[in-house]
C-alpha cells in the first residue's frame, strides 16, 4: 500500500472518529440539559406546591379543627339536644347556625385553594397529591349516599356553599379571598333570604344529628376522621394543635372525652 493511501485512509478514520465523538459528546450533553431541566422543573413544582400549601395551612388547619370539633360534639349523646332546647335563645341559636357555619368556613377553604390550584400545574407532586386527596377524600364522604342524609351534600352544593362565603379582599399584594366571619354568616341568614335558602335544610339537619343514635350520624364519624387525618398532614408536629384535639371519635371514647362548644 503506497503511504498516501495509508495516510489518506488513516486520516478518514480519525475524522470518522472525531465526528462519532462529537456526536455522542453532544447528544450526552443534551440528554444532561434535559435532566437537568426536567429536575429544575420538578424543584420548581415542588416549591410551587409548597407555597401554596404554605399559603393556606393556618386557615384550613383551623376551619379544619373547628368542623372536626363540631362533628366530635354533634355525635356526643346529649350535647346538641341539650343546647338546642336550652330557653336560651342565644345559646339554641349559636348550637345550630354555629355547626351548619364551620361546615360551610371549611367548604369556602377548600373551593379558595382549587381556585388556585387549577392555574398550577402541581398534578405529578407528591406531597400535592397526598394534600389534594385528603380534601377529595372528605368531598366524597360529605356526598356519599350510603351513609344516613344528614350534613349531605352533593359535589355542586359543596363548591355552591363555598363560594358564598367567599370574602374578596384587596390589599398591597392585590386581590385574594378569604371566608366570611360567624358574626357575617348570622346577620346574612337574617338579612338576605336567598342566601338562607341555601342553608336551610343542613340548618334543619342540626335537629335530625340531635336525636340520632351513633350509626345514625356515620357521615359525621367519618368526616371527623378524614379532618384528623388532614390535620396530622398539616401539622404533623403538633406545634400548633395538641394531641387532645385529636381525639377519634368511636364507639367507646365517645362517652369518656369531653369536648368544645
Amino acid at each position: 500500500m503506497q503511504p498516501e493511501v495509508f495516510i489518506a485512509i488513516g486520516s478518514a478514520v480519525v475524522s470518522l472518529l472525531s465526528v462519532l465523538f462529537t456526536t455522542l459528546s453532544a447528544r450526552r450533553v443534551t440528554v444532561l440539559q434535559y435532566r437537568l431541566e426536567e429536575q429544575r422543573q420538578r424543584q420548581s413544582k415542588a416549591e410551587l406546591a409548597e407555597q401554596l400549601l404554605s399559603r393556606y395551612r393556618e386557615p384550613l388547619l383551623w376551619s379544619a379543627h373547628a368542623l372536626q370539633g363540631r362533628m366530635f360534639n354533634a355525635v356526643r349523646p346529649g350535647f346538641l339536644s341539650t343546647y338546642l332546647h336550652c330557653g336560651d335563645p342565644d345559646d339554641e341559636r349559636y348550637t345550630r347556625d354555629y355547626t351548619v357555619y364551620v361546615l360551610a368556613e371549611y367548604l369556602c377553604w377548600v373551593e379558595i385553594i382549587r381556585r388556585d390550584q387549577q392555574f398550577l400545574d402541581l398534578g405529578d407532586v407528591e406531597r400535592n397529591k397526598a394534600f389534594f386527596g385528603f380534601l377529595d377524600r372528605m368531598t366524597q364522604i360529605v356526598a356519599a349516599l350510603d351513609t344516613p342524609p344528614p350534613l349531605r351534600l352533593f359535589r355542586g352544593q359543596q363548591r355552591a356553599i363555598g363560594e358564598l362565603l367567599l370574602v374578596r379582599v384587596e390589599d398591597s399584594t392585590g386581590t385574594r379571598y378569604e371566608s366570611m366571619g360567624y358574626a357575617e354568616f348570622c346577620e346574612r341568614l337574617d338579612i338576605d333570604p336567598r342566601f338562607a335558602s341555601w342553608f336551610t335544610r343542613i340548618r334543619a339537619d342540626v335537629d335530625v344529628i340531635a336525636t340520632a343514635d351513633y350509626d345514625g350520624n356515620e357521615r359525621l364519624v367519618k368526616m371527623q376522621h378524614e379532618l384528623i387525618a388532614l390535620i396530622d398532614f398539616l401539622d404533623p408536629e403538633q406545634a400548633r394543635l395538641a394531641t387532645p384535639n385529636r381525639a377519634l371519635v368511636n364507639r367507646d371514647t365517645i362517652g369518656k372525652l369531653t369536648g368544645t362548644t
